[in-house]
C-alpha cells in the first residue's frame, strides 16, 4: 500500500527486499498507479493522506484465491524470509499480529497515538488499560466469516475518528475477536527504538513513508490534513509544488 511520494518510494524498496527473500510469493500493490516490482496492482483513489482507507480493506481488495494473505506497510525492509507468516495461517491461526513497541505495547498508552475521546472510547471497550496494544504494521490473516467480519469492523472502527488505525484495530479485535498468534518484536522490530533486538527478518523503519512531518491531531483525510501535505511538499520543491493525491 502506498501513496504519495515517500512511500511509493519506501514501497518499492520493501517489494525487491522481499521478493530478494521470497521470490515465489506474489506482491499485491495497493496504490493509485503502479511502482514496478509488484506482480498484482490494486488501483484505489489517494483519499487520505497516511493510505489507511485502503489498507484496512485488505481482506476484500487481496485476491479472493489467497487463503493467507501477509501484509506489510510501505516503511519495511524484509532481510530474511518470513515465511511462517503464511505457516501460522495455514495451520489454523484467523490472524498472526504482533505486540507494539515497549512501553506502547499495553493500552494505557495510547494515548500518544490517538485523540483524548478515542482513547477513552478504545477503553472503554477493551475494559482494560493493561491490555496488549498490537502493532498495525505488521501482520497475517486467513479467510473465514469472521476474519470477514473483523475487518468490516476494522474499517467502520476507524471511520469514526479517521485518524491512526490502532485504536480502531483494539477496538474491532475486542469485538470480533480472533484465533490469534500473538508474536514478539522480533517479527517487527524498529531498529530506531530497539537497537539491541535480534530481527526474524522484518525491520520497520515508521516515518520514512509519510509525505508530512508532526503529527496530525484530527481526520487525516481532512483538508486540514492535505494542507499539511501541501507545507511539506512546498518545503521539499518550492514555492507552488502541486498537492500529491
Amino acid at each position: 500500500m502506498a501513496f504519495g511520494g515517500p512511500a511509493r518510494s519506501a514501497c518499492e524498496q520493501m517489494m525487491r527486499s522481499a521478493k530478494r527473500h521470497m521470490p515465489d510469493i506474489p506482491i499485491a500493490l495497493c496504490a493509485a498507479s503502479p511502482i514496478g516490482p509488484e506482480d498484482l496492482l490494486i488501483e484505489q483513489p489517494d483519499s487520505d493522506i497516511g493510505g489507511r482507507r485502503a489498507k484496512l480493506r485488505a481482506y476484500e481488495l487481496a485476491p479472493a484465491e489467497w487463503t493467507s494473505v501477509l501484509y506489510l506497510d510501505a516503511d519495511i525492509k524484509v532481510i530474511a524470509p518470513v515465511y511462517q507468516f503464511f505457516e501460522w495461517i495455514e495451520d489454523g491461526w484467523e490472524l498472526a499480529i504482533c505486540t507494539d513497541v515497549p512501553p506502547n505495547d499495553l493500552l494505557e498508552h495510547i494515548g500518544h497515538k490517538t485523540l483524548p475521546t478515542e482513547a477513552r472510547e478504545t477503553q472503554r471497550v477493551v475494559g482494560t488499560g493493561m491490555a496488549l496494544q498490537f502493532n498495525g504494521g505488521v501482520w497475517s490473516f486467513g479467510r473465514g466469516p469472521q476474519v470477514e467480519a473483523f475487518f468490516r469492523r476494522w474499517r467502520a472502527e476507524w471511520e469514526r475518528w479517521g485518524a491512526k488505525d490502532q485504536g480502531a484495530l483494539l477496538r474491532a479485535y475486542h469485538t470480533v475477536p480472533l484465533k490469534t498468534w500473538v508474536l514478539g518484536n522480533e517479527w517487527n522490530c524498529f531498529p530506531r527504538f530497539q537497537p539491541n533486538q535480534a530481527s526474524a527478518g522484518i525491520l520497520h523503519f515508521p516515518g520514512d513513508a509519510r509525505r508530512w512531518v508532526g503529527q496530525i491531531r484530527g481526520r487525516i483525510d481532512s483538508e486540514e490534513a492535505w494542507a499539511e501535505v501541501e507545507r511539506f511538499e512546498r518545503g521539499k520543491s518550492g514555492p507552488g509544488a502541486p498537492r500529491s493525491r
